[in-house]
């Protein structure tokens, strides 16, 4: 009589080869859901540097002031923000560097905007 079925190696090897197959699985998910939190903490870094060159463009003292910095809570989180002025060659024109962290991670910038602002107009 002959018999049918899988022997006790056969399904070890098996399962060793789906815990192999899961952890890459696992492995491979958990880097994916790292990278999303890492873009929406950029995304937000970008809103925070932004709003700041909006209001540092709404001033009306020139030149601003050479460095600055702040928080302010934007999405329930924390975020602390630098702000340095550099004077370039055209006395109208400074070169603004923003950067943007976590209040609890203040040394991990997570956003730099380097951009020119123009001195405001007189009304």
């Amino acid at each position: 009589m002959m018999r049918r079925g899988f022997t006790l190696i056969e399904v070890l090897f098996a399962l060793a080869i789906f815990a192999t197959a899961g952890l890459a699985v696992m492995r491979t998910v958990t880097e994916h859901i790292r990278s999303i939190a890492m873009l929406e903490d950029a995304t937000f870094a970008s809103y925070v540097a932004s709003n700041q060159l909006v209001l540092l463009q709404l001033e009306t003292d020139w030149p601003p002031a050479e460095q600055s910095r702040g928080e302010v809570e934007m999405a329930n989180r924390l975020w602390q923000w630098q702000q340095r002025i550099s004077q370039v060659e055209d006395d109208d024109l400074r070169q603004v560097e923003l950067s943007v962290s976590l209040a609890e991670q203040p040394d991990e910038t997570l956003y730099r905007l380097i951009t020119f602002i123009g001195r405001p107009h007189a009304n």
